[in-house]
């Protein structure tokens, strides 16, 4: 978007009203046009020669799509944060209003429509263009079988601008009676109980961007109603989980369902509900999956296009698609994936058949590696950087580390060997970039007294009373601590032996073994095994070529081509029943085209 108009937005952000105007005029203007009477009336009075100017600049490029653009960008942020608005891209949303228009039985001119979290009313847009291309309606009688509810009354009132300067750039003008746009929330918003939509048993079709909240930042009074919906009454569930839940129940026998949502209910453990609602119901479900292809540029989020239906059926449709077959229209050739062979508690590995059939293979070869083998999270002081240091000198008392430009002594007796396994990718690395931390437990990791504290360590415990803002602000303030210095959870801190050490995301597996038991780590993961042979030969195994395609067919994806190595994805990895020769001989191998190719062999899969 032109820079000006990026500066008019911001400009006008604080005034909805003004903002309003500027967007209709420059859009008449631009599309040499006069707004008559009707709903857009008020937005054309008499205006000030500021506004007049600003007009000028934002009508040399004013169609519908800006329109859309210069609302959605005008959304404040904090708007976005609470209610997941994000502009949704014009390809997208012609490729699933397409999808469901050239599916639905009915004739498109008597559907009823909607979009239960309508935002800025852009897929109300695409709605509305579709059907009028497809059946010649009007766009006030296409108006009065359109439904849009949003949280946001400034969203509201925008979708209902847009939509008016739609009619009006094809010679209609429509009222605010035209509109069945609501402000509302959809978690308790009665669509049942209006008059259209309980004569048709309910909608043909439902279309949309459900908000995308993560559970952390869902406001107190959204989570008090997530319960009513069955599939976020457990759990911490994100925001858009339910969205499905609702447009479901508001969509007729015969009616039709596409979203864009994050793909992340295929696996999350806060989706598991959802995921049984799919199967329990035998919905018949499609999707299209974009991976670790980013839809929204400037937001980190995996998305994926739904189809829905109330049809039963006993299969999944999948494909994973590139985002440019999606903008072309291409055909897509689907997998059919049984509901009985998915796992709705673990989550879903939905791929190619061969693929899943390699994926079965793997994870049937043996004990599970979370059965088998302890694995570990790090530590948790929730402030690292004042407890872990990399040492600027030592002497045979003290190591030394810089903060704020003062050096401070620290006592060794309080420090143990930190490493964190994101960072290290060969065991030459241990050393190099292994770092201290001040660990404020005994032997039996229980928290030092204080006055045992300051006896005995003066040096550390000085060091750390001068960081005593950043440990009280951990929890934002409203946990009660053991002791202020303690760390921020117990987890990891009693965890000692041999190990190897891995990180919770890479590009291709690394697993570092060390000796060292009392080295702890942070940020990563660690499986623990007594025996220094064991933890060899299971390192060859899981940076082989087999374990690498289990992770990239198994795993979350990020955009930048890593795949995510939490113990949740790791865990069902099948460790195949190797005989002691068999492990002897694995371990004598020397390149890695002999490692793959051996283990390969002994899983019996074809990649």
């Amino acid at each position: 978007m032109d820079k000006k108009i990026k500066l008019l937005i911001e400009k006008y952000s604080d005034n909805e009203l003004l903002l309003n105007r500027l967007v209709v005029s420059a859009f008449a203007q631009f599309n040499n046009i006069e707004v008559g009477e009707g709903f857009l009336m008020q937005y054309v009075e008499k205006t000030d020669e500021n506004l007049l100017s600003d007009i000028e600049i934002l009508s040399k490029q004013c169609s519908v799509e800006d329109v859309i653009s210069v609302f959605e960008l005008a959304i404040p942020k904090n708007e976005k944060t609470t209610n997941g608005a994000v502009y949704t891209p014009k390809y997208i949303r012609d490729y699933i209003v397409e999808q469901i228009t050239h599916s639905i039985k009915k004739p498109l001119s008597d559907c009823l429509c909607a979009d239960i979290s309508c935002g800025c009313g852009a897929f109300l847009y695409t709605l509305v263009e579709t059907i009028h291309s497809h059946s010649g309606v009007s766009y006030r009688n296409i108006l009065h079988h359109l439904y849009g509810v949003d949280i946001s009354t400034t969203s509201i009132g925008r979708a209902k601008i847009m939509l008016a300067l739609v009619a009006l750039f094809n010679g209609e003008t429509v009222c605010e009676s035209d509109f069945n746009l609501y402000v509302g929330d959809s978690l308790t918003f009665d669509f049942m109980g209006m008059q259209g939509i309980s004569e048709n048993h309910g909608l043909d079709i439902v279309v949309g961007n459900p908000p995308y909240v993560r559970s952390k930042h869902i406001n107190p009074e959204t989570k008090q109603k997530l319960p009513l919906w069955s599939t976020s009454k457990v759990g911490n569930a994100d925001l858009y989980i339910p969205f499905f839940e609702i447009g479901m129940s508001v969509l007729n026998e015969n009616g039709l369902l596409g979203y864009i949502t994050v793909n992340t209910f295929f696996k999350s453990i806060n989706a598991r509900v959802l995921r049984n609602y799919f199967a329990d119901n035998n919905l018949s479900l499609s999707i299209i999956d974009f991976g670790q292809q980013l839809v929204f540029k400037k937001k980190l989020a995996y998305t994926c296009l739904t189809f829905l239906s109330k049809q039963c059926s006993d299969t999944i449709l999948y494909v994973k698609a590139n985002i440019a077959d999606v903008e072309a229209h291409n055909n897509f050739v689907y997998s059919r994936i049984k509901y009985d062979s998915l796992d709705n508690h673990r989550g879903w590995h939905l791929n190619r058949s061969e693929v899943l059939d390699n994926i079965k293979l793997i994870e049937n070869a043996g004990e599970a590696l979370g059965d088998k083998y302890i694995i570990k999270n790090g530590i948790a002081t929730l402030a690292n950087d004042v407890f872990i240091f990399r040492s600027t000198r030592s002497d045979g008392t003290y190591y030394y580390l810089t903060r704020d430009n003062v050096e401070y002594a620290i006592e060794k007796g309080i420090c143990r060997d930190i490493i964190k396994p994101n960072i290290i990718k060969s065991e030459d690395e241990i050393c190099e970039k292994g770092e201290k931390i001040i660990s404020p437990y005994d032997a039996q990791c229980n928290v030092i007294s204080e006055d045992f504290f300051i006896e005995n360590y003066p040096c550390a415990y000085r060091y750390l009373q001068t960081c005593r803002n950043v440990l009280d602000a951990r929890d934002k303030g409203e946990r009660e601590y053991e002791a202020w210095y303690a760390f921020g959870r117990t987890q990891a801190i009693a965890d000692t032996g041999k190990k190897l050490l891995f990180p919770y995301m890479s590009d291709m597996p690394h697993f570092i073994y060390t000796s060292q038991k009392d080295m702890m780590i942070y940020c990563g993961y660690a499986i623990y095994n007594e025996s220094e042979t064991e933890l060899l030969f299971l390192k060859r195994v899981l940076e082989s070529s087999v374990f690498d395609y289990y992770m990239k067919n198994t795993s979350k994806p990020y955009s930048t081509g890593y795949y995510s190595y939490a113990k949740n994805y790791v865990k069902s990895f099948g460790i195949y029943p190797f005989t002691e020769k068999q492990k002897q001989h694995l371990l004598s191998l020397t390149s890695k085209e002999e490692i793959d190719r051996y283990i390969r062999d002994i899983y019996k899969i074809a990649m």
